[in-house]
């Protein structure tokens, strides 16, 4: 069986099981081009490649998973973030392209020499052990209150050879680490944070993929969908350094409640930014 046999094979399966036109043929090639070790934009370019019985065997195993509502980056247990994979499964969300914003925005921010970030909610690690890379003389500290997750970012941290980056677990009551993880007198440079925005209301309406793979612990966010964004932001002011920055990722229709959470005495520049799709995303602020 060809490769572009293949696809047609794997999209026609989807498409029989309700999945809309472009979307089935892009997932079919995902998943052809990881079963021949290849990437989505190299299938084209061999023509004569041929998948053995096994490869065939494990392709339409795949197939059938995702059909069943696994998701796709679970199905093949790894995903790109920024330009690098990161194994994923299902102690962690998935990483989405929108949270692509917060790196680039702390990436081409003015930071100090040698600037430590704290990562909290840090998941499989995708912001922090991307941020540790992109910044090579920083230092980042994850922080997770599952120690699963933990685990899954120190996979990733030693996949991708982040020397820089360290994950720890914390309790619910202390989302930035206390004192006795940094050195005496440290504040932070950066505080990033993905916490569950998600309010619990909505959570039953999303997508089966999303509700029945990606931790409930990662996407609750409490009543209003700001319950740890706000407990976040009233315990960080005393561990972030004047002209520190945070960084939050929040909800498409969170623009103006979770800016109203910053004491002005606190914070300037408190600010909101869109994703590619011109949904609102981001909160930024500057610590006085």
């Amino acid at each position: 069986m060809t490769l572009e046999d293949a696809i047609d094979k794997a999209s026609s399966m989807f498409l029989a099981e309700g999945f809309q036109n472009e979307d089935s043929r892009w997932q079919a090639k995902v998943l052809v081009a990881y079963t021949a070790s290849l990437k989505p934009s190299q299938l084209y370019l061999e023509h004569n490649f041929q998948l053995n019985i096994p490869q065939k065997e494990k392709l339409f195993l795949m197939v059938k998973q995702r059909i069943s509502g696994v998701p796709l980056q679970h199905v093949i247990g790894e995903w790109d973030f920024y330009g690098r994979t990161f194994t994923v499964d299902k102690r962690a969300l998935v990483p989405r392209p929108e949270t692509e914003l917060l790196v680039e925005f702390i990436t081409t921010a003015e930071l100090p020499p040698c600037p430590l970030v704290m990562d909290v909610g840090t998941g499989s690690g995708i912001i922090g052990i991307t941020l540790a890379l992109e910044i090579p003389d920083s230092r980042v500290i994850g922080t997770d209150i599952s120690k699963a997750a933990i685990e899954l970012a120190d996979e990733n941290r030693q996949l991708l050879n982040a020397n820089n980056y360290s994950a720890v677990n914390c309790h619910l009551a202390d989302l930035p680490p206390s004192a006795h993880y940094l050195g005496k007198d440290e504040k932070f440079d950066v505080i990033v944070a993905n916490l569950p925005y998600i309010p619990s209301k909505d959570i039953s309406s999303l997508q089966t993929e999303v509700k029945n793979y990606d931790p409930l612990l990662a996407l609750d966010g409490g009543a209003e969908g700001t319950l740890l964004i706000l407990e976040l932001i009233r315990t960080i002011p005393e561990k972030i350094r004047s002209g520190g920055l945070v960084v939050l990722e929040t909800g498409y229709d969170q623009e103006l409640s979770v800016p109203s959470l910053f004491d002005r005495k606190l914070w300037s520049d408190v600010r909101t930014g869109k994703d590619l799709w011109e949904n609102h995303r981001m909160v930024t602020a500057i610590r006085r």
